[in-house]
């Protein structure tokens, strides 16, 4: 049971020329018999185009799972439902909050789809608070506590246009599927940071370790002890293969690329991951 195959439909570069990227994250989780499940759906429609580039039809996706409400992640949706996409939708209840980036000291973006971006809404929405089976072999959880003195991603994101209410991302949410030798850690953007999300990982499956790691770990302009965090994160809990991508970050990939013992692949549209 489990993921046969995990192919990457929306990043922030390409590993084909054919291939379009974005600032943004989409995963394609290929589950055999077991249907298809889309994780993430970018930006824009761009995670389409690439779909169907590939022999991909993610309007046929037994599931659809949000990492979190921020555009990157969940702004391409109105085009999965707008070509007929009727199924189901995971995410936390959080995905649908207002929330803002600050640029500089007082220019406030809307990166939320809470702003009218799906003024429909989801017909088939299912709040995720803690965890939920999406196929056998794969499960999404949230709900992941932050520790103190971890690094967390939160820097300049607010849920107010006057800076006085801070977005701690409590949506953020990320799957743990069975792999083939050990369990496999599929990210959004990880903003709750990667050293809290394997160890909520762990003890909320009862994980002895963990085999592998993919998608966005946001250490992006990060300090060095974000990064240094990381890594020592990775090696606590055993990870062997990590595979960056999105909001990693070129000095966050540098970096892991010397720090991280195991196996790293740089993720792309396009990659094709064997969990």
């Amino acid at each position: 049971m489990g993921a046969a195959a995990i192919h990457v439909l929306a990043d922030n570069r390409s590993d084909a020329d054919a291939l379009a990227f974005e600032h943004g994250w989409s995963a394609w989780i290929d589950c055999g018999a077991d249907g298809c499940i889309l994780w993430d759906t970018g930006q824009t429609d761009v995670f389409l185009k690439n779909a169907r580039i590939l022999g991909m039809d993610p309007v046929g996706a037994r599931r659809v799972a949000l990492s979190h409400g921020h555009h990157d992640h969940a702004g391409g949706l109105a085009a999965l439902l707008a070509a007929g996409y009727a199924g189901t939708v995971f995410g936390h209840p959080d995905v649908w909050l207002r929330r803002y980036s600050r640029r500089g000291g007082t220019t406030f973006r809307s990166i939320g789809m809470g702003d009218g971006r799906l003024a429909g809404g989801i017909p088939n929405f299912t709040p995720v608070s803690d965890i939920a089976v999406l196929a056998p072999g794969v499960v999404m959880v949230t709900g992941i506590p932050r520790l103190p003195g971890n690094f967390t991603a939160t820097d300049n994101l607010f849920r107010d246009t006057a800076g006085h209410v801070p977005d701690d991302v409590p949506d953020d949410a990320f799957l743990v599927l069975d792999g083939r030798d050990g369990p496999f850690v599929l990210l959004g953007c990880c903003h709750a940071g990667l050293a809290n999300t394997l160890a909520h990982a762990r003890e909320r499956l009862g994980l002895s370790r963990i085999e592998a790691v993919a998608g966005g770990l946001h250490l992006g302009g990060a300090e060095p002890r974000a990064l240094e965090q990381a890594a020592k994160a990775l090696e606590a809990h055993g990870v062997r293969r990590l595979f960056p991508g999105h909001c990693t970050g070129r000095e966050g990939v540098e970096y892991l690329r010397g720090a991280f013992r195991g196996e790293t692949v740089e993720s792309g549209c396009g990659l094709r991951i064997r969990p």
